[in-house]
């Protein structure tokens, strides 16, 4: 008898048991369906957040390649003086021997004029094919190339306008039997562009801007240095965040350092800086040597 007592105690107490462990498992759904709920709406909220982020970062690329175009009509316009300075001579030469072919019987100076002239279009060819270039406004296009041209394409259109309208000299330094590049050499051309400004800009009384090529380790680089007015060291870590400036308001936008850094990191290389208060700054563009 006291065993069956004892027997019917043991099952009250499993039930008990039993009935404690159902409610916790119905506690511990409850609890994982809210967990799951909440991590739902979490979910939504973060897919949200990341659609908004593309569209948001869609509308900041299509920005910063208007901008790019921006920048490259705003270069051509403020170096309008020196590209049509280099229009301009072989237009001259041209008409001076059209004219003198004109006024001859001779047909010896007939053939050595006409070669001048086809020498002076084939001249004017190239600047407008190179101007041509730089304004472009399709995709990227990579290719092996000299960094040492780059230099000179550059040059070619700034040099009259730097000389001329701002008091600068230019002391150009390249390195010979550079690797090749492979790289969009309009980029690379708007960078050395963009930091030649700058520097030139740096030096409102005019000065020396000097440009080298070279090779260090596994890059070939283009350093801009100038000896004007420098960076000051407390912000001199800030000059590549978009839209900071130290020009006055109306004088820059401060996106071209920006600009710079966005477009040599799309070449798979780098851009450095090293400037000094007063003493002037230099600019390193590195770039990835090819080897194949």
């Amino acid at each position: 008898m006291e065993n069956y007592e004892d027997l019917k105690k043991r099952v009250r107490e499993l039930e008990i048991e039993l009935e404690d462990l159902k409610n916790l498992a119905d506690a511990k759904s409850k609890l994982l369906a809210a967990h799951i709920e909440e991590l739902n709406r979490v979910y939504e909220t973060l897919n949200d957040k990341f659609i908004e982020l593309k569209v948001r970062n869609e509308k900041i690329k299509r920005i910063e390649d208007e901008l790019i175009k921006v920048n490259k009509l705003s270069t051509i316009g403020e170096l309008a003086g020196s590209i049509a300075h280099e229009i301009k001579n072989p237009l001259i030469t041209i008409e001076g021997f059209a004219k003198r072919i004109q006024n001859t019987k001779d047909l010896g100076a007939v053939t050595k004029y006409s070669k001048i002239i086809e020498r002076e279009a084939g001249r004017l060819s190239g600047v407008l094919s190179k101007l041509l270039n730089f304004s472009r406004m399709d995709e990227p296009k990579y290719e092996s190339v000299a960094i040492n041209d780059i230099v000179n394409d550059t040059v070619l259109f700034m040099e009259h306008h730097l000389t001329r309208f701002k008091n600068i000299t230019l002391n150009i330094i390249k390195a010979e039997d550079l690797p090749y590049v492979k790289v969009d050499s309009i980029h690379i051309q708007q960078i050395l562009v963009n930091l030649i400004m700058n520097a030139a800009q740096a030096m409102p009384q005019g000065g020396e801007i000097k440009i080298t090529t070279g090779k260090e380790g596994d890059y070939v680089f283009i350093s801009v240095a100038d000896n004007g007015k420098g960076i000051k060291k407390e912000i001199i870590d800030k000059i590549f965040d978009p839209f900071f400036t130290t020009k006055e308001k109306g004088e820059g936008t401060g996106l071209g350092l920006s600009l710079c850094k966005r477009l040599i990191e799309a070449n798979g290389g780098k851009i450095e800086v090293e400037s000094e208060e007063g003493k002037g700054s230099n600019f390193r563009v590195l770039i990835p040597a090819f080897n194949g």
